[in-house]
Formats: structure tokens, sequence, C-alpha cells
């Protein structure tokens, strides 16, 4: 019997809980992290201020966000249009392909464009971010900001919230130009597509509005509080080392894309209802 209990010490907490200790402790882990996060965006928006040195480090920040992401972001747009275009000429063959404009600018600028720069931005920018911020709290980098009466919030969290933010909504914007001049680079090179390039953009312009435009904008800015704030939530509260930094990147980035699933669902219905 006593060695029986010893062994079961020496199992892991997680292999002794079973399962519904198993599925209290997940429930627990989300409450704790829609806690943290919850407190880190509200704790961001009361300590953003206009002084020069907070515009510096955002400057730095929207380099490294919005200018280094767009030669990437330009190539995915790229070819999403232009599959847009080949897909739907497919499709609409047996029927017309003179609303292939409208359907290639509305699903660029309301869905594409926003969802997929979103995608980009938590994967190439938000893992950086978290896997940076985690490097800094496991090597007690973030303690020593403390201890010089530096505001880790103010000073890594408030530049990276306002740069994602303000470089998010222009990626989108130009991702959807991108991605229409691709499709009509499809339409003036694809011999199967009855339709002039003329047309494409006859029908593109008679369907796309500015509230289209600004649905995909305001998707943009969310999805970019959504990927700062879950970037530097987890970089801030990682702990166990190499190891504790390669999982908090990982969570970042997958939680950035549950959030943008489930606000851009929010924003279309919200969106809806308004209009």
């Amino acid at each position: 019997m006593t060695t029986l209990i010893d062994s079961e010490r020496q199992r892991p907490p997680e292999a002794r809980r079973g399962f519904f200790g198993a599925i209290g402790g997940e429930l627990l882990d989300l409450l704790q992290i829609s806690g943290e996060s919850t407190y880190l965006f509200l704790g961001t928006l009361r300590r953003i201020s206009l002084s020069g040195r907070t515009w510096d480090r955002t400057l730095d920040q929207l380099v490294r966000v919005g200018t280094d992401t767009v030669p990437l972001a330009c190539l995915v747009s790229l070819f999403i249009g232009m599959v847009l275009v080949v897909q739907t000429a497919d499709q609409l063959e047996r029927f017309t392909q003179e609303i292939i404009g409208s359907i290639v600018g509305l699903a660029m600028t309301k869905e594409l464009g926003p969802v997929v720069m979103g995608f980009l931005l938590a994967g190439r920018v938000g893992s950086a971010v978290a896997a940076e911020i985690g490097s800094m709290t496991v090597s007690d980098e973030i303690n020593a900001l403390r201890t010089m009466d530096i505001d880790p919030i103010r000073f890594l969290s408030v530049p990276r919230f306002l740069a994602m933010t303000l470089a998010l909504p222009m990626l989108i914007l130009y991702s959807d130009v991108v991605g229409v001049i691709g499709g009509a680079v499809v339409v003036a090179i694809d011999p199967t597509i009855k339709i002039s390039v003329r047309q494409y953009f006859d029908n593109l312009t008679e369907w796309i509005n500015a509230t289209d435009v600004v649905v995909g904008v305001v998707k943009g800015t969310v999805f970019g509080m959504i990927i700062a704030v879950m970037s530097c939530t987890y970089g801030l509260r990682t702990s166990g080392g190499a190891e504790g930094v390669a999982r908090s990147t990982t969570a970042a980035v997958v939680w950035s894309f549950v959030l943008i699933i489930i606000f851009d669902y929010l924003i279309v219905r919200a969106a809806i209802v308004l209009t």
C-alpha cells in the first residue's frame, strides 16, 4: 500500500487530477488569461499618452509592424485576388462572369483582406512580440524595469498596441487594392475568362461602397488590438525558461487566431444589424 501511495505522489499533478480535474484546470487557466488580458488592455488604454518618447517608440514599432510586413502582404494579397478570380470564373462559367468584379471586391474588402492580414500579422509580428517580451520576463528584465521605476506596460505594451492598431487597418487597405489588381491581371491574361478588364472594374465599382471599406477598417482596428494584447499578455506571463517562451509564443498566436475569428463574426453581425 505504501508503495502505491508513493508512486501516486510521484506522478505529475496533471496525471493525478483526472478527467474532470483537467477540465476544471483548463477552465481556470482560461479565466485567468481572460482576466490578465482584460487588465492589460485597460491598463494600456489608461497609459496611452502623446509624449514624445511614447511616439518615438511607437514609430519604431510601426516600421517593424507595418513597413516590414508590406512585401509579404503584397505577395499574399496578389495571389488571393488571382485565386478568387480563377475560382469564381470557373463556378460562373455556365451562368455569367460579369459579376466577378463585385465578388472579388466584396470578398477582399469585407472578409479576406481583414482576416488574412490579421492572421499574417499575428503569425509574423505577434509571435515575435510574445517571444521578445517572454525572453525579457524569464531573464528578469521586466523586474529590472520595475526596479528602475519604469512601468513595463507603458514601456513595452503601449507602443506595440498603438503600432498594431494603426498599422493593420492600413495593411488591409493596401491588401484590398493589391488583391483587386491581382484579379484584374488574371482577367486580362486568362483566356477562359470572357469579360474585359473594364467590365471587371465597372462591376466592382458598381457594388463596392464606402461602408464595405469601413467595415474592413473597423475589423483591422479590433484585430490589431487583439493581437497586441494577447502577444503582450502571454509574453509578460511567461515562465519556465526557453520552453516557456516557446509555449507562450504558440499560445499567443493560437489565441489571436481564435479571437480574430470570433470578433470577425461579431463585427459582421453588428454591421448587418446597424445597416
